[in-house]
């Protein structure tokens, strides 16, 4: 079949229990809903038993857990034959750890002698002198020295390898080549012939296994010597995984010491990690790539360039139908006013930004008042002052070591004196990893952009205003240092890319995954890609970064709902509801916290959660009620598994490093008694106040995914209802055979509104817009964007735009602010300021989701909209 044009994507999560030969029979389903690419998580081999695919163990073999590269011919041959393509997920920042990375194994047992010593971000010579030459590994569960006595740690032989390793619990170390040939030596080994098949089952074999405990008898202050002694022998230093903050000597995918970065700056590593991924480029068994986290390299834009230009010199190699320019899509998150550098060769990012755009669209503006009041009796200050602590806290265990490194680095390049101690360079640089206002900057990468100057003089003047007045001098002194090309030093390369490597995981830590958990004022606003110091924004802005993005990145995608999520989509948009006035929110949440604090009073016998939190599962519950009476059964784990993360990565009363059960115990108790006990009626009745206006919320956020400039992405399964929350919890498997039966019922949109819950309304409208995006894609590709701004008493109730090529055009009319367009049951609104409330279209419209409704010339009035759901998406008429 002639290959499909990229018009829409769909997110599978592949995994042991989703394989390749799991998603064959789905294909002619996700073809049918108007899918013309299915987007992958990543497929390189990972560690085993992974469920997401991001920790890399080796990059040139096909995840054999997934299936295997025959598993992904199968499934591409299968995409084939409906005209689809695949686009898979890359991970070029870091790779797994353990003992399945060959790589990593090698640099342990050889240490910078390794031909792989370079492929990692290790710093051999830090400040620590004794790990100058080794890598720390701070895996133990204890302080070395209790773990030498306990005898927890282990030397035995593996087979496989045929060499000597340590073993502690799971985890395997090999040894170097010169400690493990002295080893043996001391036990009288044979060389060469200790783990021939079945010598350790042999008479010789026992005698030498019983003289190796004897020799490292943890019992025995000679044995626990001979174990220190072989220890210091190794390329590695093993620590307790406490130290980790503190020591660590390589560079991490965020605080993960689970995951080690790559130098992908170096074209060899680049060559190594990427030989694969170009094969099946080549091959013709993917059509492209989305780029994971490509603010952690030391180069994106070299990077991006350098990925660009082989991908261009392979097309010439590959099939011939499939000789079209590849599309690569990079996760990057925009902060406020910060845009994609336009001279990154690449397609657009995957769309956190365009779920901020939207989200912010369908908040009312006149709840950020009084719900900002209601936080602030109950809540920690403005979300910038919560992310300010987390940040220095962050800085205070997280990233110890990485900012120790840096600053050590520029007071080496600074001039000393009594005026410039390293202590007022260590208190100026804090104060400027404190407030900086983006991700990163990319001097280290040659960039010389105006965004990059703005950031750091952005930086710079609010740091000056937590600082004292006489540490601003030094203050400026590193940002002119940090922004100035004209030092051309390998210096001055070290601070920058160490300074971007920290800024990056520092504001994604201390903010989406501490400050996102404390600030509270309303969760919808509290997702990857958001600011939740912002609470909406106007349908002007909107328009605005529609345009902006079809000027720039007219393919790039668009999602509202990932792997990556905080809670599901249509979750938010239940919450989004609470920010009008008729939700009545703020009086309702204090009604709810008087009500349940009686009810603590009289049962609690030890901690009870505070009223941040109780206020925090508030809107949890909102957000992720079940529809179904099936769905309550598993309802009560998955809300102890979410409520149990939150409060660890919010960090104030429990943590990972230091969980505090029992007040755990008492907020998952709170949780479940709201859900299941005498108040479940009163959330009950008001989730069943909002739910029509929520459901219409998601059908506009929908809506405008598919049809803003870009290329909609489906996370799995949510073309029906997600009321998900966080990882792993937005992972569980999607119930296909469900989602393909209503599909075949083709209940069309109007009839599926009266029985919206069960989410047919919402596959509906995807099918709709996402068949006529499929068989008219240079519309979307090329079009002209005209926003359309209604006139009338509901104007601020809908967003509408044309999208007109010579092809042909559509008409989008999306609501919002639903609530006080008092749906019914069945989605149906009566308002009668309908009929006053026009938009300014130009020509004849035929809707595609009212079969009945025509339009001919003039503006549109919505009165037809009357009985109706109030959304719609038409096409001109020839």
């Amino acid at each position: 079949m002639t290959p499909l044009p990229l018009t829409a994507t769909l997110r599978l999560q592949f995994h042991r229990e989703f394989t390749f030969d799991d998603a064959l029979p789905l294909i002619p389903y996700f073809r049918k809903l108007g899918i013309s690419h299915i987007y992958a998580s990543p497929l390189l081999a990972s560690t085993p038993g992974s469920m997401h695919g991001y920790d890399t163990v080796d990059c040139q073999l096909i995840d054999p857990d997934r299936g295997g590269i025959e598993g992904l011919r199968r499934l591409v041959s299968s995409l084939r034959e409906e005209g689809m393509g695949l686009i898979l997920d890359i991970v070029p920042n870091h790779m797994g750890l353990g003992a399945d990375n060959r790589w990593w194994m090698d640099v342990l047992r050889h240490g910078q002698k390794s031909a792989y010593a370079q492929h990692f971000d290790i710093d051999w010579t830090p400040s620590e002198p004794s790990l100058h030459g080794r890598v720390l590994l701070p895996f133990l569960g204890a302080p070395l020295a209790d773990i030498l006595t306990s005898g927890d740690l282990k030397v035995d032989f593996d087979s496989a390898s045929n060499t000597a390793q340590l073993t502690y619990g799971e985890q395997r170390y090999p040894l170097s080549p010169e400690s493990e040939a002295r080893l043996l030596a001391d036990i009288r080994a044979p060389s060469g012939q200790v783990l021939y098949p079945g010598f350790l089952n042999s008479e010789p074999g026992k005698a030498l296994l019983s003289r190796l405990t004897t020799l490292l008898d943890p019992h025995s202050k000679s044995g626990r010597a001979r174990m220190s002694a072989l220890l210091d022998e190794q390329h590695y230093r093993l620590a307790w995984w406490r130290v980790a903050g503190d020591l660590i000597n390589w560079r991490r995918f965020f605080d993960v010491t689970s995951l080690v970065a790559l130098r992908m700056d170096r074209r060899d590593v680049f060559d190594d990690a990427h030989r694969l991924v170009f094969e099946l480029y080549r091959e013709g068994l993917i059509d492209g790539l989305r780029v994971d986290h490509v603010d952690g390299l030391a180069r994106p834009a070299e990077y991006c360039s350098r990925l660009r230009a082989r991908l261009d010199a392979l097309q010439r190699e590959r099939p011939t139908e499939l000789r079209g320019q590849a599309p690569f899509f990079i996760e990057k998150i925009l902060q406020k006013n910060e845009i994609l550098p336009l001279e990154w060769p690449v397609t657009g990012t995957t769309g956190y930004d365009f779920l901020e755009q939207v989200d912010l669209l369908l908040h009312d503006p006149k709840g950020e008042e009084p719900i900002t009041a209601l936080w602030s009796e109950i809540g920690s200050a403005d979300f910038e002052t919560v992310e300010h602590v987390a940040r220095h806290e962050k800085l205070d265990t997280s990233f110890t070591g990485e900012f120790a490194a840096l600053t050590a680095l520029l007071v080496q390049e600074f001039p000393q004196g009594r005026d410039l101690t390293r202590q007022a360079i260590g208190s100026a640089l804090r104060a400027l990893l404190t407030v900086f206002p983006v991700y990163r900057s990319y001097f280290a990468d040659g960039g010389d952009s105006g965004a990059d100057f703005r950031a750091i003089d952005r930086a710079r003047h609010e740091a000056a205003q937590i600082l004292p007045p006489w540490q601003h001098e030094v203050l400026d002194q590193i940002c002119q240092y940090l922004a100035d090309a004209r030092i051309d030093t390998t210096e001055r390369q070290e601070i920058l890319e160490r300074f971007e490597h920290l800024t990056a995981p520092l504001t994604a830590k201390a903010g989406e995954d501490t400050a996102f958990y404390r600030y509270a004022r309303l969760l919808s606003r509290n997702d990857v890609g958001c600011s939740p110091a912002r609470f909406a924004a106007p349908a002007s802005a909107f328009h605005a970064m529609n345009k902006e993005r079809l000027s720039h990145h007219p393919l790039a995608l668009l999602t509202t709902a990932t792997h990556d999520h905080k809670r599901g989509e249509d979750g938010r948009t239940r919450l989004m509801v609470l920010s009008e006035a008729d939700a009545r929110w703020p009086d309702t949440a204090r009604s709810w916290a008087q009500q349940t604090e009686s009810d603590l009073e009289k049962t609690s016998h030890g901690p009870s959660p505070v009223a941040a939190d109780r206020y925090f599962i508030f809107q949890t519950l909102i957000s992720s009620w079940p529809l179904h009476e099936s769905e309550w059964s598993a309802y009560p784990e998955r809300l102890d598994d979410y409520l149990t993360k939150a409060l660890r990565e919010a960090g104030e009363r429990t943590s990972w490093s230091n969980p505090d059960e029992a007040y755990e115990e008492a907020c998952l108790s709170f949780a479940r008694s709201c859900a299941s006990g005498a108040f479940k009626p009163t959330i009950a009745a008001y989730l069943a106040k909002i739910g029509p206006a929520a459901a219409l919320n998601s059908l506009s956020q929908a809506l405008l995914r598919m049809t803003s400039p870009g290329v909609p992405d489906l996370y799995q399964g949510r073309e029906c209802w997600d009321f998900s929350l966080v990882d792993p919890d937005n992972r569980r498997p999607v119930d296909y055979p469900a989602h393909e039966a209503m599909l075949a019922q083709a209940i069309v949109f109007d009839e599926a509104c009266a029985n919206w819950k069960d989410g047919r309304v919402k596959q509906a409208l995807v099918e709709t817009v996402l068949t006529d995006r499929m068989d008219r894609p240079a519309l979307y590709e090329s079009s002209v964007y005209l926003p359309l701004i209604p006139e009338g008493p509901l104007a601020e109730h809908f967003v509408a735009f044309e999208r007109e090529s010579p092809v042909g055009a559509c008409l989008v009319i999306a609501p919002r602010l639903t609530l006080s367009l008092s749906p019914d049951e069945g989605l149906r609104v009566s308002h009668a300021a309908l009929r006053e409330t026009t938009i300014p279209a130009k020509g004849s419209w035929r809707s595609l989701l009212h079969d009945d409704f025509y339009h001919e010339g003039g503006p549109l009035s919505l009165g037809y909209l009357i009985g109706r759901a109030p959304l719609d998406f038409l096409i001109r008429r020839a």
